[in-house]
């Protein structure tokens, strides 16, 4: 009987699709994949899912030819990829508000102290970048005069920037924000709330989507599993959060009201922030003048999988 049952695992775990999905940071955007991965959702579709930290235009790359990487999380990046002709699909959002914090010296009070400053950003054109921006905008600031840029790639990397004195600002993710106020640094603004851009989710080729759809279904079952059960099991999630991203209680709950906050309900964005991105992005130079809202951002498979979840 022992045998019969380690044959049948073994050839279950055979069964399981590999894929590979990437995010450039370890920010909270990615607990809906990590939260699936550790309760077994992905694992209970067929699929056997490793994360990995990747730079977004590397992850765009890699996608897009099929090298080695099925998925990333970063849509705000892919977005602009495929405006500008890479053959990118979004199948799913996770966040309706990109989740960035302005960080500072102790000593600056206000965006106008920045003037002349050096801000540490993961890529000054990247959806953490372009919230920096956003916000010295409202401050009163030239974001693209007043400023110097210095682009590191990790959260981790940054916050030591900002330790080492070498910089006097950095943009970061939540919940590093949470980390570095606990060691005196300044919370400046919520920049993410000046930025209106889809920010996290699902991405993947169309060469996927034409030739796979049926993983892609299945992964879309289990983001929106763990979507659903992030929002409902409100103690254990807060103690993942905690766990994962070694944060005290307190600070995991203040967190994960945070994620409560700005967590998609059913892995869409609201239309009119994404046609006002979009109307935004095909303004710049390189974007494809044909192209549609609809060639980039695709549902069809997201209903799906919501169909059959309920």
């Amino acid at each position: 009987m022992l045998l019969a049952l380690l044959c049948a695992s073994t050839t279950l775990w055979a069964q399981q699709d590999r894929a590979a999905i990437s995010h450039n940071s370890e920010s909270i955007t990615i607990a809906p994949i990590l939260y699936g991965i550790e309760k077994g959702f992905y694992r209970s579709e067929g699929i056997q899912l490793d994360f990995r930290f990747l730079r977004t235009d590397l992850a765009a790359a890699a996608i897009s030819s099929s090298q080695e990487l099925d998925y990333m999380i970063s849509t705000g990046t892919a977005f602009r990829a495929a405006v500008r002709g890479l053959p990118l699909k979004i199948v799913a959002y996770g966040f309706t508000q990109p989740l960035f914090y302005l960080m500072t010296q102790p000593t600056i009070q206000s965006v106008k102290d920045l003037r002349g400053k050096k801000i540490a950003v993961s890529s000054p054109q990247d959806s953490g970048g372009l919230a920096a921006k956003a916000a010295l905008r409202a401050g009163g600031l030239d974001p693209e005069r007043d400023v110097v840029y210095i682009a590191i790639g990790a959260a981790s990397v940054r916050m030591a920037a900002l330790e080492t004195g070498s910089v006097e600002a950095a943009i970061m993710p939540v919940p590093w924000n949470s980390r570095m106020k606990r060691k005196g640094f300044k919370e400046l603004l919520f920049a993410g709330g000046y930025l209106v851009q889809p920010l996290s989710g699902i991405v993947t080729s169309a060469a996927k989507l034409e030739k796979n759809s049926d993983q892609v279904r299945r992964m879309l079952r289990a983001y929106l599993l763990s979507l659903r059960r992030l929002r409902q099991e409100k103690s254990e999630a807060a103690e993942f959060i905690g766990r994962r991203f070694s944060l005290d209680r307190d600070t995991s709950e203040e967190v994960y009201k945070v994620v409560l906050d700005t967590m998609s309900a059913d892995g869409t964005m609201p239309a009119a922030i994404l046609e006002t991105y979009f109307e935004q992005v095909k303004k710049e130079p390189g974007a494809k003048k044909s192209i549609a809202l609809a060639d980039i951002v695709d549902y069809q498979l997201l209903r799906e999988a919501a169909a059959s979840l309920k």
